[in-house]
């Protein structure tokens, strides 16, 4: 097997731990080590891909995920340039139409074709030095150089696009066997119609994990993980994600109830205000089984042994287990020793 892993960890954490996580991710094995972008309820994303930078020097960086809402093009673009630079190139940006960075500050995702103008237009001045964005030019002087940017698709829309303009995506369409093969029939196409490889793509999966005794025991460190992306999962339409009716009803009620302030709660946190809808709308066996690798270090490697059989190849992970720096140690001796990394 074939396999690279990234991992993402939120700078509100104490500066000595996400200092010292960071490193052991590196340290582990991990391809890429990143930070996501929701301000209300973590630190500042640029922050902590400056901390990234600073404690690393062999993986890749980025964040996981930002959006168009919350920043200008131009202060993105210079944000991004400014941690490559100080990476000597590692670096990578993130984006999606936007989630709890958006949500917690009483703002409304970005249309497909809103994220669109904004990945080219941030493209453009980091590589042309000008954009125009929203019948604006745009201009950034000081930088010259490709910073490539990745989607997280979770539905046809966002999958096509990224087919067309992306240098990589994280796909959040889950790891069911019919789901994984029109994800990637889905991008296949898009690349071809663009007149694209899909050699020009950098396939990743996000996927919710956590070490326990067993995957129960796994599951119930972490609940509004599961929920989390279940949450996202019920937006927009169902057509095109091969969710059932019953199980669509189901996560139109998570959606409905669902706290975006607990977004990232776990057990270690102490208040758990999303994790009781996991039993109580029915949704453990479905979110486990469509995001999770879960369990015991063998769990992993048969999970990833399965994944890989269907075409999964790169995962990234989002720090949501509770022990968080256990995860590492036990993907470093027990899990990535036996799935060689590409």
């Amino acid at each position: 097997m074939r396999f690279a892993f990234g991992q993402g960890f939120y700078p509100h954490d104490r500066l000595e731990e996400f200092r010292a996580l960071v490193r052991l991710a590196e340290e582990a094995g991990f391809a890429m080590v990143m930070t996501g972008d929701t301000p209300a309820i973590m630190g500042d994303t640029y922050v902590g891909l400056t901390t990234i930078a600073l404690e690393t020097s062999r993986c890749r960086i980025g964040t996981y995920i930002s959006n168009p809402v919350t920043r200008h093009p131009t202060v993105t673009a210079a944000a991004i340039a400014s941690v490559n630079d100080l990476s000597s190139g590692r670096a990578f940006l993130g984006l999606s139409t936007g989630d709890s960075g958006v949500y917690n500050l009483g703002l409304k995702p970005a249309k497909q074709a809103e994220l669109e103008e904004y990945i080219l237009a941030v493209r453009g001045l980091t590589q042309e030095g000008e954009a125009v964005y929203k019948g604006h030019a745009l201009q950034m002087s000081w930088y010259r150089g490709k910073v490539p940017i990745y989607m997280a698709p979770g539905g046809p829309k966002g999958l096509r696009m990224a087919g067309r303009i992306a240098d990589g995506v994280f796909l959040e369409t889950g790891f069911l066997p019919d789901v994984i093969a029109d994800t990637l029939r889905q991008i296949e196409e898009a690349v071809q119609e663009a007149g694209r490889s899909i050699d020009d793509i950098d396939i990743w999966w996000h996927a919710r994990a956590c070490m326990g005794d067993t995957v129960d025991h796994a599951i119930e460190k972490i609940p509004s993980g599961l929920l989390g992306i279940g949450n996202r999962l019920a937006r927009f339409q169902q057509e095109g994600k091969f969710i059932s009716d019953d199980i669509w009803a189901k996560l139109q009620e998570l959606k409905r109830r669902y706290d975006f302030m607990s977004h990232h709660e776990n057990k270690a946190s102490g208040t758990q205000r999303n994790a009781a809808m996991l039993d109580e709308l029915g949704l453990r066996e479905y979110l486990s089984a469509r995001f999770g690798i879960l369990g015991n270090p063998d769990d992993f490697v048969a999970r990833i042994t399965q994944l890989e059989a269907l075409g999964v190849k790169n995962i990234a992970f989002t720090a949501l287990m509770p022990d968080k720096a256990d995860f590492l140690r036990n993907m470093k001796d027990n899990v990535i020793p036996r799935v060689r990394l590409d």
